[in-house]
């Protein structure tokens, strides 16, 4: 079957319009390639989603790039999930970025000669009622963090992990904290908690690695939950965390992290707050207030599209076990 080739450029993202110098590098790698691609420059928010769940329904085998941030992304995810004919690329133009650095540096995947070679692989998404997620649905501080993120971007020189560090440092002192209940298949728990993250990828928040040995095939989520912790142990622990080194490959909490964090994986969570304070949540960068919580793996069900070095070398994509 004859593959289309769309790029959709959102020319909001990031902190410049980027489909001026974006338009000629798709040209130029196109005509080495020898494809005729599709160019589309939305107009409006759920422009990219429209567009994507029109080839959705064509039937016609589409490989789709979404040329801007994580919410660029997130909206053609929302109308290519179930739809085997479409695959995902990601062109990454925004401030944050966080899908393509479980895979790569941002420098691979704006290789276009790369990006026309790419190969499509099946992976997980996470179903949600506010819709589908591909790499974190998180709850508590981290949300609290992604609603102050664009606050500090105005400012010079807060780029991406800046600004989520000022913005990490910001919800702290607020004092943030829920009473929570927390049913999983591994079974039940309650308790105050800070954050949660519910992984089906390894990083996010501009380069914070909390879940590093999540797998998007593996059909499980990674389950990471944090306590209340004294504010003068928590810059060390931050590092820590963005490091990655709270988990051991086995899925232990390492040592300085076990007062405060639970960590478990499962195929669904269910999150009900006790304490009557709606929950600021944040799925793939789109955030929303709730009061009950549900998540879930929707196995395999988008075509994911990788330049050939990247797929071949990414633990994100090496499952765990059916």
């Amino acid at each position: 079957m004859t593959i289309r080739y769309l790029f959709v450029i959102n020319p909001t993202a990031g902190k410049a319009d980027a489909s001026a110098a974006l338009l000629p590098r798709i040209r130029a790698a196109a005509d080495r390639a020898g494809i005729e691609p599709s160019i589309l420059v939305t107009q409006h928010a759920g422009h990219a989603r429209e567009v994507t769940a029109a080839y959705a329904e064509s039937g016609e085998k589409v490989h789709i790039y979404a040329c801007g941030g994580d919410g660029t992304m997130n909206e053609v995810l929302q109308a290519a999930a179930g739809h085997e004919n479409l695959s995902v690329g990601c062109v990454p133009c925004g401030s944050g970025n966080d899908y393509v650095r479980n895979f790569g540096a941002q420098s691979d995947f704006l290789d276009l000669d790369a990006q026309f070679a790419a190969r499509s692989y099946p992976v997980d998404l996470i179903r949600t009622p506010q819709g589908y997620g591909i790499d974190i649905y998180a709850a508590g501080i981290d949300a609290q963090v992604a609603n102050g993120i664009p606050k500090w971007r105005r400012f010079p020189l807060c780029g991406g992990t800046t600004a989520y560090t000022l913005s990490i440092v910001e919800a702290v002192c607020s004092t943030f904290r829920h009473n929570l209940h927390i049913s999983t298949e591994q079974g039940e728990l309650e308790g105050t908690y800070m954050m949660l993250a519910i992984c089906n990828a390894q990083m996010y928040g501009g380069g914070y690695c909390a879940a590093p040995y999540a797998s998007m095939d593996d059909g499980l989520l990674d389950v990471v939950l944090l306590k209340p912790v004294p504010r003068l142990r928590l810059a060390g622990l931050l590092k820590a965390y963005r490091e990655g080194k709270h988990l051991t490959e086995d899925g232990q909490v390492t040592k300085p992290f076990r007062p405060y964090m639970t960590f478990l994986r499962t195929s669904w969570i269910d999150i009900q707050v006790l304490d009557k304070k709606p929950l600021i949540t944040t799925l793939d960068g789109e955030c929303s207030p709730q009061m009950n919580l549900h998540a879930e793996v929707a196995r395999r069900s988008v075509q994911i599209l990788l330049p050939p070095k990247l797929a071949q070398n990414a633990p994100v994509l090496q499952a765990m076990g059916e």
